[in-house]
């Protein structure tokens, strides 16, 4: 336990763990405000995380990197089971909840699955990148969207289309990173956009066009997240009722706050923000601390990202600094996306705050993330080869 304590003190490490001590104490201080006995479940989900975290920091990660295949193929197998569910509606452990089955119900514990394959997809690719040089045509870029594909359509059925959101721009992060063309990417994210309205207009609809071709395809994009979108540019009276209450109780909630806050667990608005200590936790936090405590917030963010990124670049192994840089991007991604939803910039995706949200499942793969990154900052193996990566 000593050396685990030095090694945690090391400069690369300790602003990692200050932002998220920071953090976490304002997710709890919030979620007490709003429902105190989650308040107790997070503090119980916070031992637990920081347990997991301390287990992915004392192992070396190239050992945990011999493993990472899988962990890829249990959390795939997760997830599988919990579309597998749905079809079946009568398979143990899993029922639908807020319109999705995306959770494995153990009596009053339950665990997301899609959380964990974050973390095993960032292994996976870090690991299949390591030493490759493949990737740098277009074929070659085959095989690391298949790794990405086959959980993101899993996770799409669902469905949790803000989860299953997050894969790309992680992808894409960990495929710059280890020096892909960025011609090919660019390529890649041009097709991309070239197939969204494909997707979009796939299928019957009975709230759209239905055009001749597309509506004998496989319905891609669900009514109700079609209507989430739609409810971005509407303003009649049923929308902002229905649609947009959620976002819209949240931005006052957050503007009601000021400059100073109302002061701790004073939320007169934020009690009639529907899943407030979920997805919307920053309105809470801008109300209760104003634009100071907004700002601690997003400040603790950009250490949290900034130290990750110097770990990334002090790492000269190629496995560790993708590792590093997978972690960044996918928490980076999930934080960005839960505060352009909660400022009306996105549709709702219930994507929550990473480390301040209530929820176990969210906390335990956050933490998780957390240890691999500070394993890759106290651990810097010689390496004596050429450079891993290239670019141009």
């Amino acid at each position: 336990m000593r050396r685990l304590w030095q090694q945690l003190a090391i400069a690369t490490n300790w602003p990692v763990l200050a932002a998220v001590a920071v953090l976490s104490s304002v997710g709890v201080m919030s979620i007490w405000a709003d429902a105190r006995q989650d308040a107790i479940k997070q503090l119980v989900f916070l031992a637990v995380s920081f347990a997991c975290m301390m287990l992915f920091q004392a192992v070396n990660y190239l050992t945990i990197g011999r493993f990472a295949w899988p962990f890829y193929v249990l959390s795939l197998l997760l997830v599988l089971y919990t579309v597998v569910a749905q079809k079946l509606h009568g398979l143990p452990f899993v029922h639908e909840t807020k319109g999705a089955w995306a959770w494995i119900n153990f009596g009053s514990a339950s665990l997301e699955p899609a959380e964990l394959m974050k973390i095993a997809f960032v292994l996976v690719l870090a690991r299949y990148l390591r030493f490759r040089s493949n990737y740098r045509n277009m074929t070659g870029l085959l095989a690391p969207f298949a790794v990405a594909l086959v959980p993101v359509a899993l996770i799409l059925k669902q469905p949790d289309l803000g989860m299953a959101a997050l894969f790309v721009p992680t992808l894409f992060v960990m495929l710059f990173a280890a020096g892909a063309r960025i011609k090919h990417l660019v390529l890649v994210a041009l097709m991309g956009v070239a197939v969204a309205p494909v997707l979009w207009f796939a299928g019957p609809k009975p709230d759209g066009p239905n055009l001749p071709v597309l509506r004998n395809l496989p319905v891609f994009v669900k009514p109700y997240q079609r209507q989430r979108v739609y409810a971005m540019f509407k303003h009649d009276p049923k929308t902002m009722r229905e649609s947009r209450y959620q976002t819209r109780r949240a931005t006052t909630a957050f503007a009601s706050g000021g400059i100073t806050g109302k002061g701790a667990a004073v939320i007169p608005v934020g009690r009639s923000v529907p899943e407030a200590h979920n997805d919307m936790i920053f309105a809470l936090v801008g109300e209760q601390f104003g634009f100071v405590g907004a700002a601690v917030v997003l400040g603790a963010f950009l250490v949290l990202f900034a130290a990750g990124i110097e770990i990334a670049a002090a790492t000269k192994e190629p496995f560790g600094r993708l590792i590093a840089v997978g972690i960044i991007a996918v928490l980076a991604s999930q934080t960005f996306v839960n505060l352009m939803v909660m400022l009306r910039l996105m549709p709702v995706t219930g994507i929550t705050l990473p480390f301040v949200s209530y929820g176990g499942s969210s906390l335990v793969s956050s933490f998780m993330a957390v240890g691999l990154l500070l394993n890759v900052g106290q651990n810097r193996p010689l390496v004596i080869a050429r450079e891993a990566f290239e670019f141009e």
